[in-house]
């Protein structure tokens, strides 16, 4: 099972916003581009869906961006994930999501389903021990940057 960039980056800009909830300002579309590498165009896609799921909040005016709805601590990754992705199955058999049911009519006597259904049990028990908070506060243990800036990824941008 891969996971889609759209996961991976809006997971990477929730840290953005996760490492600068502190200060309560919004933090703009632009600024976490520059800091993330991410295109501004594929930022505001995810962050329309993270609004319409209730994980981030907009603000307007000359100061205005993003905020995270709740506490950092009180985001999981699970959360983020299903948000921008909303399944992570690993087969089709199965689904994760919210009042779906089972795409094949054989689960009911299929001896590999139990595996499927316990690998996406496991997903979602990762996912979920891991919250922004704990994700920001390990980018500024194992990544910072000059000038107390804190890279997320592999490469830091100039």
């Amino acid at each position: 099972m891969k996971l889609t960039t759209r996961s991976s980056y809006g997971v990477r800009a929730l840290i953005r916003l996760a490492i600068e909830h502190d200060g309560g300002e919004p933090v703009s579309i632009g600024h976490i581009s520059r800091e993330e590498g991410i295109s501004n165009i594929y930022l505001e896609q995810i962050f329309n869906c993270l609004k319409n799921r209730g994980l981030v909040k907009s603000v307007r005016g000359p100061r205005g961006g993003y905020v995270l709805a709740r506490d950092p601590s009180r985001v999981s990754v699970y959360e983020v994930v299903m948000a921008l992705e909303g399944s992570i199955s690993p087969a089709r058999c199965i689904s994760s999501g919210k009042g779906k049911e089972n795409v094949c009519g054989k689960a009911s006597r299929c001896a590999s389903k139990e595996v499927w259904d316990e690998m996406g049990r496991q997903i979602k028990e990762t996912l979920g021990r891991f919250s922004l908070r704990d994700l920001a506060e390990r980018a500024m243990k194992i990544t910072p940057g000059k000038n107390g800036r804190v890279y997320i990824y592999e490469k830091s941008l100039s």
